[in-house]
């Protein structure tokens, strides 16, 4: 259990499936009592949230449907999370989308349109909102624990890697930490639904491991970026890819 989570709450959008549900899981069972789960699938957030009471039955849970692209639906998800608990101590901007297969002469207009509206202005939306109650509220403090921070950030990276260094740089000395985990290919619904099996297949082999990655493996970098064991680390992009970057090295 890591002493810095079991004291603050969590707030997690995307958890109805995939990478967003395994870091609910994730947290639970590292010791966050307080989770706060945010989708736009109500089915998906109900599994979630039996997923996390299986994993920790003392946790307390509160689902919220909301869609991310919209400041008003952000802005709602983030007073109800600050009412129901009193704060926001680390977020995870986890939502995102895909649109398929298909190349950009192919590409629908408002279909990517949606995907950057929820992938990039989506994340600048929830960490702008998150940051807010973080800076007003109290930092948290621990036995042993010489600096005392005011909250985390970790988001699942897209077009919002810039915005996640500018950020970090811009609210360190305010005790907010804000990083992102970068995904390789990852085994969720999202990928098997969208994309066809020749193209998982070779996702698959578009890595040193030779291998798609685990939600679960995902979201333990995501845990690491948000508890105790890197109370000094911001601003860094951390690769959870199977070792995908290795064959992009020039």
């Amino acid at each position: 259990m890591d002493p810095l989570l079991a004291q603050g709450v969590a707030l997690i959008t995307g958890s109805g499936s995939g990478i967003g549900q395994q870091i609910a899981i994730k947290f639970a069972s590292n010791g966050c009592k307080k989770l706060f789960l945010a989708d736009i699938s109500a089915t998906g957030l109900n599994k979630t949230e039996s997923a996390v009471k299986e994993a920790a039955g003392d946790a307390e849970v509160v689902t919220f449907v909301s869609d991310i692209s919209h400041e008003q639906s952000v802005m709602a998800m983030v007073d109800e999370c600050v009412r129901r608990f009193g704060g926001i101590d680390f977020a995870c901007n986890n939502a995102g989308m895909v649109t398929g297969a298909c190349l950009t002469h192919e590409m629908d207009a408002d279909a990517f349109e949606r995907m950057t509206n929820v992938n990039a202005i989506g994340t600048f939306l929830c960490q702008k909102h998150e940051v807010k109650v973080m800076l007003q509220q109290e930092p948290i403090s621990l036995s042993g624990m010489k600096h005392a921070p005011r909250g985390s950030i970790v988001n699942t990276s897209s077009m919002a890697g810039l915005m996640t260094r500018v950020d970090a740089r811009q609210y360190a000395e305010q005790g907010v930490r804000i990083n992102s985990i970068c995904p390789g290919f990852v085994d969720t619904p999202m990928l098997r639904g969208e994309m066809p099996d020749e193209w998982v297949q070779g996702a698959a082999r578009n890595a040193p491991m030779n291998r798609l990655i685990d939600p679960a493996e995902v979201a333990n970098g995501v845990i690491f970026l948000s508890g105790s064991l890197a109370t000094a680390v911001t601003g860094i992009s951390l690769p959870v890819d199977g070792g995908a970057l290795l064959y992009h090295i020039v």
